[in-house]
């Protein structure tokens, strides 16, 4: 019976089912030994002993490469081959032209195969093509270092024109830009040109890099993308230090005017979405882009002068400011990261700028001024106040820092605008209590408060150091108990204890009860609630302690009538008082003191013989007390032991 016929030749890169086995009944079953149709042995891959998988098609090939490809391939390489040898072997000439004509044929080929849907021998005819008219302009270039930057420039010209015409084929589009490079290396090696030129050059290749990777499909756009980072990166760099290095506004134009076009370039990059993946994280390629723009409008504005360098850091603040209340993480994903990036650039080479200069008062109009952004982003947006109010209360501190160290204030009433501007900051952290603002706002208070007491301090006025400490323990006190945070209010009694003891000290008082005072009215603040809520021990113990224990000691040893006076009075209120409203401590600490005083007194002001006397007099009472108490128990357990008699 005949088998079914084969189309020959079968479609590429298709496996051909084989032709089927004539139905006949007396196969159907196995005989002794044989294997029937699911007894068939298949190895790992899913084959069977014959060479057939599964869905019964025949798969011979070794990989994925067709074999048109594989011919294709060969054939390109005997192409050139055979040019490359015939300018070795011929001469120049005939060499030259045999490679032209080979290159012009393998074009026409290419051009066709294109136009008939052949899209592997396209571009592998292209490739021959480029290959063989690079061989030939390096043959017929100038000098020992290879084609002319001009024959180059026509190559890629030629290269892109075919491009246009065979829209179908990678190889032209790829071959234009490599033509470009090799043209500007070529143009640029051994030159001798000076910083700008070569800056200028070097960026001209980045844009028009960038650009034909916006306009070109995904397999050109990534070519030309990875070979054009290492001209952006280059360029960047070149002509950031050009436009540093000039004071001429004419010759920084040219290189920052690439600088930003490059800049936007790269930004734009990321409206393709297929190139995504090769850009790296979301925001590299937009900070990258702000940074570069930022360089080149600073250093441009520098060149100027002074007021370029003050427009530079205006503009900067003024940018952060439009970019804080336009622009938001989720619809200007691009234009943030860049806007910032640019505006830190312009504002932060302008305060280095002006910190190497020494223009105190200017910096400091600069540094308030950069307090509008974050204040902009702390209004429009609650989420970030967290950073944005503590960068609003460091500008407005480092504007008062700076103001005074130009000597326009002194020392004294800069400390006194920061601390002023710490209790300002304190009262928004209260008003914030228990969000996410609080703690970061009373961290930057604290600091500033500490940079406001250093100058007060710095002045050697103590009086109006004491102040200054009380009134930032006042403020944090108060702080502390709305909001309850326990180290907040340890902070402000620490204030204020220094506060007290500096005050008593300038004041040249050297009683004890000025420095033991303060301190037990300050632990007493510092307990707070408690101290109607609490342990009497916890609240009330530690500042009864501290106040009475120094006093009671001078009252009973120092023969101080006034003193003792005092005490006693003290001591005596602090145990009814504890009495009265049932409060162990008071009642404990006064009643202790009572005692103390007396047996001081009695101790200081008695002779040897009378102190001997009374501790005898003593010893006898309490031998008496204690055989009278044990006789009272034995004669109730002797009582005892007779009622239990029946």
């Amino acid at each position: 019976m005949p088998t079914p016929e084969v189309e020959y030749p079968p479609p590429l890169e298709q496996r051909v089912r084989p032709a089927a086995a004539p139905a006949d009944p007396e196969d159907t079953d196995p005989g002794p030994g044989d294997t029937g149709p699911d007894d068939t042995v298949r190895d790992d891959s899913g084959q069977d002993d014959t060479g057939q998988d599964d869905t019964g098609l025949i798969d011979n090939e070794p990989s994925d490469i067709a074999p048109q490809q594989v011919l294709l391939g060969a054939g390109v390489v005997a192409v050139v081959a055979a040019g490359a040898a015939s300018l070795t072997d011929a001469g120049s000439v005939p060499g030259l032209l045999v490679v032209s004509l080979l290159t012009v044929a393998a074009t026409l080929g290419s051009l066709r195969a294109g136009r008939r849907g052949l899209g592997s021998s396209e571009e592998a005819l292209a490739c021959a093509a480029v290959v063989l008219a690079a061989v030939a302009a390096w043959s017929a270039g100038d000098g020992p270092g290879g084609p002319t930057a001009i024959l180059l420039s026509l190559l890629a010209a030629v290269f892109a024109v075919l491009g246009l015409i065979a829209r179908t084929a990678v190889t032209w589009s790829v071959a234009a830009w490599g033509a470009v490079q090799a043209a500007v290396l070529s143009g640029l090696t051994g030159s001798g040109l000076s910083l700008g030129p070569h800056a200028t050059a070097v960026l001209a290749t980045a844009v028009a890099g960038l650009v034909i990777t916006l306009a070109a499909r995904r397999a050109v756009a990534v070519v030309t993308l990875v070979t054009a980072a290492a001209w952006w990166v280059t360029g960047v760099v070149e002509g950031a230090a050009r436009v540093w290095t000039t004071e001429s506004v004419v010759a920084a134009l040219a290189p920052a005017t690439l600088m930003l076009l490059a800049a936007g370039a790269l930004l734009a990059l990321g409206g393709r979405s297929e190139l995504r993946p090769l850009l790296g994280p979301p925001a590299a390629v937009p900070v990258l882009a702000g940074l570069a723009a930022g360089a080149a409008l600073s250093g441009l504005l520098q060149a100027t002068g002074l007021a370029g360098v003050l427009a530079s850091g205006y503009l900067g603040v003024a940018l952060a400011t439009v970019i804080g209340a336009v622009a938001s993480a989720g619809r200007s994903a691009l234009l943030r990261p860049s806007g910032l990036a640019a505006a830190a650039v312009l504002s932060g080479l302008a305060v280095v700028q002006l910190l190497g200069s020494g223009h105190w008062s200017a910096l400091a109009t600069l540094v308030a001024v950069a307090a509008v952004p974050a204040l902009v982003v702390a209004v429009r947006r609650p989420g970030e106040r967290h950073w944005a109010l503590p960068v609003v209360v460091g500008c407005l501190a480092a504007a008062v820092l700076l103001t005074e160290a130009d000597d326009t204030i002194g020392a004294a009433p800069a400390g006194q605008l920061l601390v002023l501007l710490s209790l300002l900051t304190l009262a928004g952290a209260t008003a914030l209590r228990g969000q996410r603002e609080e703690l970061p706002l009373t961290g930057a208070a604290a600091v500033v408060a500490a940079l406001g007491l250093g100058h007060l301090a710095r002045t050697g006025h103590l009086p109006g150091l004491a102040v200054g400490l009380a009134v930032v323990g006042a403020g944090f006190i108060a702080s502390g108990t709305v909001t309850d945070r326990s180290r907040v209010r340890a902070g402000g009694c620490t204030a204020l204890v220094v506060a007290a003891w500096l005050a008593a000290g300038a004041a040249g008082i050297g009683v004890p009860e000025a420095y033991t005072l303060p301190a037990a009215t300050v632990l007493w603040l510092y307990s707070g609630r408690r101290l109607a809520t609490g342990s009497s021990w916890r609240a009330w113990g530690p500042g009864l302690v501290v106040a009475f224990v120094p006093s009671v000691w001078l009252a009973a040893a120092d023969p101080d009538l006034l003193r003792l006076v005092l005490v006693v009075l003290a001591a005596t209120l602090t145990a009814m008082a504890g009495s009265r409203w049932q409060v162990q401590a008071p009642l404990v600490v006064g009643a202790a003191s009572l005692a103390v005083v007396a047996l001081g007194r009695l101790v200081v002001h008695l002779p040897l013989t009378g102190l001997l006397a009374v501790g005898a007099a003593g010893a006898v009472m309490l031998a008496a007390g204690a055989a009278y108490e044990e006789r009272r128990t034995r004669a109730r357990a002797a009582l005892a032991r007779v009622a239990d008699l029946r």
